[in-house]
């Protein structure tokens, strides 16, 4: 027999170093919450390298390596070796058989709690036999602290070691006599040994039988996994591949409708070309029709303009003969010599009163430029209406001097304009200021400015940006007495504030701010808190009581400034002290009496309204004055131009002929008068007047002749027009007609079916002789049948073509030209894809059938009775095995469940063969009863759909909480019960009945007996190997006369035991005990303090 001998833990929860014997059946006491479990842990840990000990004892219990390691505390994320640390566990086993001791350690090596362990941080040892605990350096002499991996070895002797779990194990199986841990006994042992023994954590006779008796089924799900992902890739590519087929076929049914309005559309339209043809060809003869009675119009007209010219000949021979006579005359002579001579003096007139006009005009420009200068405050000592050319010289020497004068004036207004102009831009943005809640103090703005560079220096040094102005920090409780505390303060009222804490960088900023500060202040605030613990107390009456601040700083520092100012209501007390001020702004120093200014006020709200007001008042003053400013510099501008024309033109030379140019006017006037005069008397001779009344008619015989020369001229021309005209319209014509006529050949030409149906078309629009009518209505049908194909094929086609080309990712043209494209595609999909696809998916389940049958229905069957089988071999362990008087066997059948019995019969059934390689559904189809096979795919359809749930989960990265349902677990077909025979009675009992009446101790002894029964399965199964039990909270609900029978057979079955309990069950176990030990809680470590008591033979 390997028994373990002793035990040791360093850094392991809350213990510290400890180290304790173990004997054949030991005891451990402690209060709850002590860390008794964790002894346990540690065991198994050492034993099976087993980490999940959420699943040892307590299930609840959230225990884990790291927080055994770290010492995990009751608060959260609470540790008492929070940083690196270094755990040992080692176990001394005694092998009775070879006489010689052996110890398993492993050693676990920590970063920190929430550190992920890596492979190389766990490494357990095996040393050979002879070796003891202490021959292990677990503790480093010179440091204390535990060993480094490379120092931890024996003085002598060899120690092995791996850091490979699985490795480990084996080793370990091997060193305890149970085999390879890959062995079925080996397995067994670790799966058993491993689990937890409280009883109270079990809670019901299934869950104790899956955990420690059944083994977990072994279900190769992986390949019927694949093999339901492919049934379903199969439906989704079939169900892809039949979707792919209905937009094609709604595709090619949409390009049939879309054919047919094409179709509709082409017959019009080769109607359309017909009748345009045949339209046009008969508009070519109407204009050569035109043409020719345009020509013989023509040949009549110019026989016309002949006779008419030979008239107009006959007529002008007759007026010179009249003329001649008239003008031979002497009265005709001295006519003629008048006229002339009036002409020459209505030239003379033109000239003098171009003349006059411009001087006139220069007269004009001078009077305006006079108007304006006296507007603009510039006034000659002439005026306009009084000039003369004896004084002009006078005004031409004033107007000169005027120039710089001018010039000044305008620039002064123009300086006026701008300076008002951004007086009110700046009141505007004080008031916009103002009314936002910001003051623009004076001296522009610059305590803003220091403040906002001080609190950016603050920001930038990571504090808070806290620096104030004084005047914001104060409030005036009595408003009569604002304007003399605002007075006295004068421009110390923006000085700035930061707390004493913050000076030294707020100076650093002040300081580089150089001369841009102007009259601003940094107050030396911690020499104002300084100053403050010995500062003088002034009265009520001083000024500084009419001040008050919630800042201590700012009160204090106004308390300094104005304290010594007394309050006087009157002038007349004024001198009875030093310094005193009234309310009306009188101020008294020592010897001097001065009237202060009335301020503008900046402390409290009261002052920022107040300033809104004014601003407002000024800014509507300062709009006037400013619209004023721009009227007198429009004037002065207007005057500076008009004086700079003036005077750099020739206006004032025009001006000096200004009166020569009057008389001149006034001469050449008189002339023409004059001469008109004797004109007018010579041409009153009546001899005269006889031969110039001959001369007037014939002049109108001539004028008459002319005129119907023109007429005929005129009328051919009108005609030469006309004719042209047609001639361009018949050619127009004939092209329109030709290229009608090649447009229909060629259309024809394309679309040669179209033309009977065509020509048919035209008929039925209008008669033969009625082309025109056939085209219109023909090009007027043209347009809708456009208008209805292109919005089908926008519409409906096309949106259907694009879809599928973006879903299936090809470029088949869009519209009816890709139309062959889709169709081919589509009957390809009919015709082959979709058959193969369906094809495929029905082989592939009848292959996922085929698979169930192999991997899940025969492994369930053959699980089922290798359970019998295993219940059978536990029961012949469980009869040699007496609890007092009873003796407890297991009972197994069916379950009662109808629909589970009901698949058992499929599972044990026997059809439910071994299927070899070449067996498929194909070869049993022969032999298969159709009911039970009925059966079977109904079962088939219960855990697929847990197969397809687990795949979806895994796929979906969720495969942490999803696990398969009962149904996959041939555990769940079979219902369990414990058969309880009483050996002095022979009265038979069932655990499942005895349950429901008796107490919860009875219901535990069968459970301690199957554990029992269960590791000497195992540990009997070799000659020598541990005989190790683990019992955390044993007999917790089982009494005294319950304890003692399983206490004597655990001795009975030669079984070393390590208890854990509670206090409450100390009388009852200990007295069975060879040892005893006490876990107490000294501070934040534990302690185990044993004692030994020497068990009764």
């Amino acid at each position: 027999m390997i028994e373990l001998k002793r035990l040791k833990l360093i850094n392991w929860h809350n213990f510290e170093n400890v180290t304790f014997d173990c004997a054949r059946l030991t005891y451990m006491i402690g209060v709850n919450a002590v860390g008794k479990t964790t002894i346990l842990d540690a065991i198994r840990y050492c034993l099976t390298t087993n980490r999940n000990f959420n699943a040892l004892g307590n299930k609840k219990s959230g225990r884990t390596l790291q927080g055994s390691v770290h010492a995990k505390q009751r608060g959260e994320n609470a540790y008492r070796r929070p940083g690196h640390t270094v755990a040992y566990i080692g176990a001394e086993f005694w092998d009775s058989v070879k006489r010689t001791p052996f110890v398993i350690a492993v050693r676990v090596e920590s970063e920190g709690p929430m550190q992920e362990l890596h492979p190389g941080d766990q490494t357990w040892y095996l040393s050979e036999d002879g070796c003891t605990l202490e021959q292990l350096p677990f503790i480093d002499p010179k440091t204390g602290a535990p060993s480094a991996k490379e120092d931890f070895k024996p003085a002598t002797g060899r120690l092995s070691y791996t850091r490979s779990p699985s490795e480990a194990r084996d080793r370990i199986c091997r060193a305890l006599g149970i085999g390879r841990a890959s062995s079925p006994l080996g397995k067994k042992f670790n799966e058993v040994f491993q689990m937890g023994t409280s009883m109270d954590e079990i809670p019901n006779f299934r869950e104790f039988l899956y955990q420690y008796i059944l083994p977990q089924p072994e279900l190769d799900l992986d390949a019927l996994q694949g093999d339901r992902l492919e049934l379903e890739n199969l439906h989704a590519v079939l169900a892809e591949a039949q979707t792919r087929a209905d937009a094609l076929e709604e595709i090619v049914n949409f390009g049939r409708e879309a054919a047919e309005k094409q179709t509709q559309t082409l017959v019009n339209r080769g109607a359309a070309l017909l009748a345009r043809a045949a339209a046009d060809g008969s508009e070519q003869t109407v204009w050569q029709e035109h043409l020719d009675a345009g020509r013989r119009q023509l040949e009549q007209l110019n026989a016309r303009y002949a006779e008419a010219k030979n008239a107009e000949a006959e007529a002008r021979r007759a007026y010179l003969s009249a003329h001649g006579a008239a003008s031979a005359s002497g009265e005709g002579r001295a006519l003629d010599a008048l006229t002339e001579e009036l002409s020459r003096r209505k030239t003379a007139l033109d000239t003098a009163a171009r003349k006059a006009e411009k001087a006139e005009s220069a007269l004009a420009r001078t009077q305006s430029l006079l108007a304006v200068l006296r507007r603009s405050g510039f006034a000659a000592g002439i005026k306009a209406e009084e000039l003369t050319a004896d004084t002009l010289p006078q005004l031409t020497a004033w107007l000169s001097a005027q120039e710089k004068p001018l010039e000044e004036a305008y620039f002064a207004a123009r300086q006026n304009t701008a300076a008002l102009q951004k007086e009110q831009a700046g009141k505007r943005a004080e008031l916009d200021a103002v009314s936002g809640g910001k003051w623009v103090y004076p001296h522009g703005d610059a305590a803003t400015r220091v403040r906002d560079a001080v609190n950016a220096e603050l920001k930038s040094r990571g504090m808070q940006p806290d620096a104030k102005i004084f005047c914001e920090l104060l409030n005036v409780e009595d408003e009569s007495w604002q304007d003399c505390v605002e007075a006295c303060l004068g421009d110390r009222r923006f000085d700035i504030l930061v707390p004493p804490a913050h000076y030294e960088a707020a100076k650093s900023a002040f300081v580089a701010l150089k001369d841009k500060v102007g009259p601003i202040s940094l107050l030396d605030t911690p020499g104002i808190r300084k100053a403050n613990r010995r500062a003088d107390k002034y009265g009520p009456d001083s000024l500084a009581a009419q001040v008050s601040s919630e800042n201590p700083l700012a009160a204090q520092y106004a308390q300094t400034i104005l304290g010594r100012i007394v309050c006087c209501d009157t002038p007349d007390t004024l001198e009875q002290h030093p310094d005193s001020a009234t309310r009306d702004l009188l101020r008294h120093h020592p010897f001097r009496l001065e009237r202060l200014r009335t301020p503008q006020r900046y402390i409290g709200l009261d002052a920022r309204r107040a300033r809104a007001g004014a601003l407002a008042a000024e800014l509507e003053a300062l709009g006037e004055s400013a619209r004023a400013a721009a009227q007198t510099e429009q004037n002065l501008k207007a005057a500076y131009n008009q004086y700079q024309t003036l005077l750099r033109g020739t206006a004032l030379d025009e001006l000096a002929a200004l009166w020569d140019a009057r008389a001149a006017l006034t001469a050449a006037q008189n002339a023409v008068t004059e001469q008109e005069a004797k004109l007018t008397e010579c041409r009153e001779n009546p001899l005269l007047q006889q031969l110039y009344k001959e001369e007037e008619a014939r002049e109108a015989a001539w004028e008459a002749a002319r005129a119907a020369v023109e007429q005929a001229g005129g009328d051919i021309r009108v005609c030469q027009k006309q004719i042209a005209s047609c001639e361009a319209e018949q050619k127009k014509a004939g092209e329109t007609a030709q290229q009608s006529a090649d447009a229909a050949r060629s259309f024809f030409a394309a679309h040669p079916l179209v033309e009977p149906l065509a020509r048919t078309r035209m008929l039925a629009l209008a008669p033969a002789d009625k082309p025109r009518a056939a085209a219109q209505a023909a090009e007027k049908a043209q347009a809708k049948l456009d208008d209805a194909l292109a919005v089908y094929l926008t519409g409906t086609l096309e949106p259907a073509q694009k879809a599928y080309n973006e879903h299936y990712v090809c470029d088949y043209p869009l519209g009816l030209a890709g139309l062959d494209q889709y169709r081919a595609q589509h009957e390809s999909l009919v015709r082959i894809d979709l058959e193969r696809y369906a094809a495929r998916l029905e082989q592939a389940q009848r292959d996922c059938k085929d698979r169930f049958r192999k991997d899940i229905l025969f492994r369930m069957k053959d699980d089922i009775f290798n359970a019998r089988r295993q219940f059978r071999e536990l029961n012949k362990v469980m009869e040699q095995l007496t609890y007092g008087e009873e003796v407890y066997r297991f009972e197994l059948e069916p379950s009662r469940d109808p629909q589970l019995a009901a698949f058992y019969q499929v599972i044990v059934d026997k059809g439910n063969q071994q299927m070899t390689e070449g067996d498929s559904l194909d070869n049993l189809a022969a032999t298969a009863d159709p009911a039970y096979e009925r059966q079977v795919d109904e079962l088939m359809e219960k855990i697929m759909a847990d197969v397809d749930e687990n795949t979806r989960a895994r796929q979906e990265g969720r495969t942490g909480g999803v696990t398969l349902s009962d149904y996959v677990d041939y555990r769940t077909y079979l219902d369990y019960d414990i058969k309880v025979t009483n050996r002095v009675t022979g009265q038979q009992a069932y655990l499942s009945r005895v349950s429901r009446d008796s107490s919860g101790g009875e219901n535990q002894a069968p459970f301690y007996v199957a554990i029992c029964a269960s590791l000497l399965q195992i540990y009997e199964k070799s000659e020598n190997s541990i005989r190790l039990v683990l019992l955390d909270e044993a007999f917790s609900k089982m009494t005294s006369d319950r304890i003692r029978p399983m206490m004597e057979l655990f001795r009975r079955l030669q079984l070393q035991v390590l208890l854990i309990s509670t206090v409450e069950k100390s009388t009852a176990i200990q007295p069975y005990c060879d040892i005893t030990y006490s876990i107490v809680r000294h501070g934040d470590t534990n302690a185990i303090a044993p004692f030994i008591r020497l068990a009764a033979e």
